[in-house]
């Protein structure tokens, strides 16, 4: 409930999903959040189409997101690719981050998560506690870095359900 207004906020914004972060951030006069608020704001609108959507709001064509033992990525098509990967289970409608604890050292953002994955009904697939790190500078994710339990992947493969 606590991220609410945060996705009211990301919804309610018209412009937040045709623009990047690159030129989002550029709009005249706008203060920028702190990196606490904007990844608290990136992790509660996550859940929404899929990722592709905070992602494209918050990337930047330069972000390398590491999903450690996974796979890395730079930039938004290369992550939008990686949440649309041949593999990924079609039931997987979305993932939800549930914040345990989160921190900021200046430009960097200290999270410990829950991560469900669901299905279309709500339904829970699996759940995965984890571990990130952001880095923002402005209002821009400029990386992602997540450490977890790699097995728990073959519990959302296509070929394990």
């Amino acid at each position: 409930m606590k991220y609410a207004l945060a996705i009211a906020a990301v919804l309610l914004s018209t412009c937040a999903w045709s623009q990047t972060c690159d030129t989002f951030s550029k709009a005249k006069g706008k203060k920028n959040p702190t990196p606490l608020e904007t990844v608290t704001a990136f992790s509660a609108a996550f859940s929404v189409d899929n990722g592709k959507a905070a992602i494209r709001r918050w990337f930047t064509h330069r972000t390398v997101w590491v999903n450690e033992g996974v796979s890395i990525t730079t930039g938004i098509e290369e992550a939008i690719a990686f949440l649309e990967r041949p593999g990924r289970s079609p039931d997987i409608a979305a993932v939800h981050f549930d914040m345990l604890a989160i921190a900021a050292d200046g430009n960097l953002v200290l999270t410990e998560r829950l991560d469900r994955f669901v299905r279309s009904d709500g339904s829970a697939i699996v759940a995965v506690k984890v571990m990130g790190i952001f880095e923002v500078e402005g209002d821009c994710i400029v990386a992602w870095r997540d450490y977890f339990d790699v097995n728990f992947a073959k519990k959302i493969s296509k070929d394990h359900r």
